[in-house]
């Protein structure tokens, strides 16, 4: 049977509104496919379970990586003292109810979670005029004394690190598939955070211009380059994207807080995880229009401009 495999990022399913639509997804027609889920669903554990039992009665897989809200700490919980302990009671909980955190191959197809954390040099880009020196969003992850946070790489090279050895073992994997048979499965990753600082909007367009010193890592890149997928998705930004960068196709399509889908056209109704590819037809599904994707389509980007855009002057 054909098989199709959707994706969606950023569900935050803590508000009641994304809670139910997630329970509102049909509980028929997606049986024989697979969601992969990139992050950021809730730091409520009754809240990330009842997402996960949702998800798997709906569809036949379900994959997922967590983002910096699922590791927020900011209540007593149970065997959790820091964020490294929340990832392993949810690695914990995902096995127990079958939603996949490592590499698997489904209906022939590839699909593998990439591990990441943002770190501060990602963004190359320089600052605009005045803008504040640092962006104090994930004040609610706790990190053991054994990263040493001072160093701005230190948190995403761990994560990086929760790769091995899976990520290695898949691409020698490939490797020995096209030696053998001359060409390899197809191959889809994921992570939360972004891969390329292109994938975001430049600081001027942005309402937090210092955006991204806080949303990507150099090391999901350089996964990507060696595992050479045909798509990557991610999340984190909620920014809809669909763009082609050196042969491979990135993907961000979030559901959003309930207050940002409003402002999509017709108020983000009928909003549905995305298909990326489907076994019936064997390759990715069709672009996707996005208005970001679309705007540097057409506009070159161009970091040195850095006097906001009108509509950030005006706010």
């Amino acid at each position: 049977t054909a098989m199709r495999i959707w994706a969606v990022s950023d569900v935050h399913a803590d508000y009641k509104e994304n809670m139910e639509w997630c329970e509102t997804l049909s509980e028929n027609a997606y049986q024989e496919d697979t969601l992969i889920l990139a992050g950021d669903i809730s730091d409520d554990q009754a809240i990330l379970r009842s997402t996960f039992e949702l998800m798997v009665r709906k569809f036949e897989h379900v994959f997922f990586v967590p983002g910096n809200h699922d590791l927020w700490v900011r209540r007593k919980e149970r065997g959790v003292l820091d964020s490294l302990g929340k990832l392993e009671v949810i690695k914990d909980l995902c096995r127990e109810l079958g939603v996949h955190t490592e590499p698997a191959r489904i209906g022939g197809v590839w699909i593998a979670p990439i591990y990441s954390w943002y770190h501060a040099s990602f963004d190359r880009e320089p600052d605009l005029r005045g803008a504040p020196a640092v962006m104090v969003d994930f004040h609610a992850c706790r990190w053991p004394s054994s990263i040493p946070t001072s160093h701005d790489t230190s948190i995403a090279e761990y994560f990086d690190n929760l790769n091995e050895p899976a990520l290695s073992n898949l691409a020698e994997n490939l490797e020995m598939e096209e030696e053998e048979s001359g060409s390899r499965s197809p191959l889809l990753t994921f992570s939360h955070f972004l891969p390329l600082q292109s994938l975001l909007p430049e600081k001027r367009m942005l309402f937090q211009p210092n955006l991204a010193k806080a949303v990507g890592s150099d090391y999901i890149q350089r996964r990507i380059e060696e595992l050479r997928p045909m798509a990557h998705i991610f999340g984190h930004t909620h920014f809809a994207w669909d763009t082609v960068v050196d042969g491979v196709r990135y993907v961000q399509w979030p559901l959003a807080y309930p207050q940002e889908r409003k402002r999509r056209h017709d108020g983000g109704k009928g909003f549905k995880p995305l298909v990326i590819y489907d076994t019936a037809q064997n390759k990715l599904s069709p672009h996707q229009h996005t208005y970001w994707a679309d705007f540097y389509q057409e506009n070159r980007r161009d970091p040195s401009n850095i006097e906001p855009a009108p509509w950030v002057k005006a706010r």
